[in-house]
């Protein structure tokens, strides 16, 4: 686990929802910081700006697909890995000017083979093993590739075009 400097952040005010009070209460006495709590019926604009990036990254990413309609599963994971995505690189006016919040959380480096070569929704084989090995069944699966797996050995998750369901390869 990284260990983090406190000068390596510069949390000075934390913007949140009324509903979360008890909760962060707890937190602004344990870390000494001020913590602006909504009115009911009023939300954070910052908060409101991510939702808004996010919908907007989303919409993007779905235009850029060869595909008229998407399975449900798909539109998911669309959502997790354009909102994941956000976290690679560090924010600008962010708590940290050089660690992203993917390093602060404690998730390894962002590695191009992995995170970065194949994108969503391209269409590729993933290996099938059979058994016995010599027989004439096919030894691949047509796929549509979703994310890479968040796990120390690699490997990725697709959907499996003939079944719709998510495997990992």
């Amino acid at each position: 686990m990284r260990k983090y400097n406190k000068a390596d952040f510069k949390i000075t005010q934390i913007h949140c929802d009324g509903e979360y009070k008890p909760l962060m209460n707890k937190i602004k006495d344990e870390l000494n910081i001020d913590i602006n709590f909504a009115n009911p019926q009023d939300h954070v604009p910052e908060a409101e700006h991510n939702n808004r990036m996010i919908k907007e990254r989303v919409r993007a990413a779905y235009q850029r697909l060869p595909y008229t309609k998407l399975p449900k599963t798909m539109v998911k994971y669309l959502a997790m890995v354009q909102t994941h995505q956000l976290n690679y690189f560090p924010v600008k006016g962010g708590i940290s000017d050089t660690y992203s919040p993917r390093m602060i959380m404690g998730d390894p480096p962002i590695d191009y083979k992995k995170h970065c070569s194949i994108s969503f929704g391209a269409y590729v084989q993933a290996n099938h093993e059979h058994f016995p090995k010599n027989d004439q069944t096919a030894h691949t699966l047509d796929c549509i590739y979703l994310r890479p797996c968040n796990n120390l050995q690699g490997g990725h998750e697709l959907m499996d075009l003939n079944s719709g369901h998510i495997i990992t390869r």
